[in-house]
């Protein structure tokens, strides 16, 4: 079976029943779809993303590699989006002159440039300015305005709800302007219901829908409604550990409850789900709100970087990785992004490597989108210890349509070796072994395994072979293994964001490595790049155990018990939040066994939601 983008894609359009026409409207032609499904062709990744987003797939599903292009532009949003938080508008204005001059009039970049125009006319104070710009952004991937079978992707939605918030809050409001306002909030709510199945993609639009809705509902004391609508979107965010919106959501089940009759524990429970969030916010920073298009973490590699990395891992000079591709002065070049090289050539290299990855990468190899959604949902009870529960799901994924690959074997080995570790089936050593059964499916083992081209997979099984080396008792070598994995992505090209899945997934052990071996400086400034990650990337995957560290850190360390404690509740509570009941339930017991405190309740079902 053939696997790549190209077939994953066209299995989705056949599967989801997409008209091509109104899939690559506004996008890119007929024409150019048509090569990439038979693979003739590569998209930039920016419009590779919209494809995927538009037919409802979470785009951090996926690992890109990209040519120093593509790179170059991601590189511009970040340093755009962080001068716009700065408020530094003259800056902006440079950056987007260089942004605008790289482009070649691509519809997805000037969406993006006219929308930035339009978010520092806002900070401005200039509203019908903004406006203008918006109505300009919105028209380049969407000509035709939005008719009853468009295909919507998420920035799509993300700036059409911006648009129309800002016009009725500007323009429109009035009972009648608000009712209107109200009516396009529910029909964005059913698109997204009827045509979203990824529920991680649902999670992060949601908010953006309901919070209005919420209020409006409030304001008109429909306080049923408000309090359905406030649940679910809460319920979706808690469920797939996701930040964006939550506080703001939380705030107003707060209000509501204040004009209804609810259970006095309920109300207690949300309230302290609130304050410990609150306290986060203030420990990662202030906290604002974003309405950035485009702005979350997505694991992206710089292709020029790929290429050295492939090159040490096999210890190959740069004549001989050129051989018949490129000459040894054009490696050197692309190594120093002096030259750029394009995604046909990127391909070529590292398909005459023979090695196991394509230029977008998902976890499994597979052209089912459904057998990444169970991948996914396997991944949640990673998370909250629910091996069960996993096990089951892992049984599923090994029934689906999967191409005989490498890193397919790789997958099915490691996660059956972890559940048989923390199912206590097989021992610490044997887990080991396993582990590294399968790393050497795809990592050769006679050369250093942290260097070269990591993918997720390979660094999740290294974390665990870390694990296994810490409970085996040579702690040195678990800590030299974890600062390996660090230093990789510190002197690699790009930003935390974008590697954010195995860069905090790196810090939440080296965090408790180095409390254990006394390093408490360096521990604490784990715990604070680790904490202002999670806020950058709106993700809760770890934040209660990095809290958890800092108060065990200051009452063991610093004697300093009195504020110790509240970070052991705030930890209690976010563990609680985000459904991680296992890791609460430890928390628990530990605060009362040293406070004699029953300041939570005995049974810790008493928070668990049917």
């Amino acid at each position: 079976m053939k696997r790549g983008i190209g077939n994953f894609l066209w299995n989705c359009i056949e599967e989801k029943k997409i008209k091509k026409k109104e899939l690559c409207k506004g996008l890119c032609s007929q024409s150019e779809l048509s090569k990439i499904l038979v693979e003739s062709k590569i998209l930039s990744y920016f419009v590779m993303q919209r494809l995927l987003e538009r037919m409802g797939i979470s785009t951090e599903s996926f690992e890109y590699i990209v040519p120093e292009k593509d790179y170059e532009l991601c590189d511009l949003r970040y340093e755009i989006e962080h001068n716009l938080q700065e408020k530094q508008f003259e800056n902006i204005k440079d950056l987007l002159e260089q942004y605008d001059s790289k482009i070649y009039n691509n519809t997805v970049h000037k969406q993006y440039i006219y929308y930035i125009k339009a978010l520092v006319e806002i900070q401005i104070g200039d509203m019908e300015q903004a406006l203008g710009f918006l109505e300009k952004s919105i028209a380049y991937t969407m000509p035709n305005g939005v008719y009853h079978d468009v295909i919507l992707g998420l920035e799509e939605i993300k700036l059409l709800l911006f648009y129309q918030k800002l016009k009725y809050e500007y323009k429109t409001k009035t009972k009648r302007g608000q009712k209107k306002y109200y009516h396009f909030l529910e029909i964005m709510k059913k698109y997204v219901d009827d045509t979203i199945e990824d529920e991680e993609v649902k999670a992060s639009i949601y908010p953006r829908i309901t919070n209005d809705m919420i209020e409006i509902c409030m304001e008109n004391r429909h306080y049923k409604k408000a309090e359905e609508l406030c649940k679910k979107t809460i319920t979706l965010l808690r469920e797939n550990f996701m930040l964006d919106g939550l506080l703001e959501h939380m705030k107003l089940l707060r209000i509501i409850y204040q004009n209804r009759k609810v259970d006095e524990k309920e109300t207690y429970q949300i309230e302290r789900m609130y304050q410990a969030l609150c306290l986060f916010y203030k420990e990662a920073g202030d906290y604002k709100e974003e309405y950035l298009i485009g702005k979350s973490m997505k694991q992206i590699s710089l292709g020029a970087d790929v290429i050295k990395q492939i090159r040490n891992t096999y210890q190959l000079s740069q004549q001989k990785l050129a051989n018949d591709i490129y000459t040894r002065e054009s490696i050197s070049r692309i190594e120093n992004r002096k030259k750029n090289i394009s995604y046909k050539k990127l391909r070529e290299i590292i398909q005459t490597f023979g090695i196991d990855m394509d230029i977008y990468n998902t976890v499994l190899k597979t052209i089912n989108f459904r057998t990444l959604q169970l991948e996914k949902e396997m991944t949640l009870h990673f998370k909250r210890r629910e091996w069960k529960s996993a096990r089951e799901l892992l049984e599923k994924i090994k029934k689906e349509l999967l191409e005989d690959s490498i890193v397919n074997e790789q997958f099915f080995q490691y996660n059956t070796a972890i559940l048989q570790y923390e199912m206590k089936e097989i021992n610490t050593n044997e887990y080991k072994e396993r582990l590294e059964q399968a790393l050497y499916l795809t990592k050769p083992k006679q050369f250093d395994i942290v260097n070269g081209y990591l993918t997720r997979q390979e660094v999740y099984i290294m974390n665990c072979i870390s694990i296994s080396i810490y409970e085996m008792g040579n702690k040195e070598k678990a800590l030299q293994l974890w600062s390996q994995l660090l230093e990789h992505y510190d002197t690699s090209v790009g930003y935390d964001l974008f590697n954010y899945h195995n860069i905090i997934l790196i810090l939440s052990n080296l965090v408790k490595i180095m409390e254990e071996s006394g390093k408490i400086e360096e521990a604490e400034l784990i715990y604070e790049r680790a904490i202002k990650l999670s806020k950058k990337a709106r993700r809760a995957d770890r934040i209660g155990r990095f809290l958890y560290m800092k108060g065990w850190i200051l009452e063991h360390y610093k004697n300093q018990k009195e504020k110790a404690y509240p970070y052991y509740e705030q930890a209690f509570w976010i563990f609680i939040l985000f459904k991680q009941y296992r890791y609460s339930e430890t928390v628990r017991k530990y605060y009362k066994d040293i406070t004699g405190s029953g300041l939570f309740l005995e049974r810790i079902q008493d928070y668990q939601e049917e």
